[in-house]
């Protein structure tokens, strides 16, 4: 019943136990309750991708980029921005691929991006 409470990644391990109780048999705790968070942060990955296209929409229009450019590092060119705004990319690439079952291939060649045809 548990599991299907949570989607889980699909190469990970799927021995997860699960445990309610009211205080940790564990853990000596003044608390009457205590808890455990167990989260899948890949979706984290979905914020990132709103925030580029975020800098996207504000760097066509040039917005706010007055300010930077009288900055001595900034003031021949932005491309300080535009190289953060790669890493993030490649960063929220990664996250996508960390979804899908065959990550373990991922950054070795032997990734494939489409999800249906997952090598093993």
């Amino acid at each position: 019943r548990e599991r299907k409470m949570a989607n889980f990644i699909p190469w990970g391990p799927a021995s997860i136990q699960v445990a309610l109780s009211r205080k940790s048999p564990y853990v000596e705790t003044a608390h009457r309750v205590s808890g455990l968070m167990l989260a899948n942060h890949t979706s984290i990955g979905n914020l990132f991708a709103r925030t580029i296209a975020s800098y996207d929409k504000l760097r066509k229009k040039s917005a706010f980029l007055d300010v930077y450019k009288k900055t001595d590092l900034m003031k021949d060119d932005l491309s300080e921005f535009d190289n953060s705004r790669e890493i993030v990319q490649n960063l929220v690439e990664e996250y996508k691929a960390c979804e899908q079952p065959d990550y373990i291939h991922w950054g070795t060649g032997g990734y494939n991006a489409d999800p249906g045809s997952a090598m093993m």
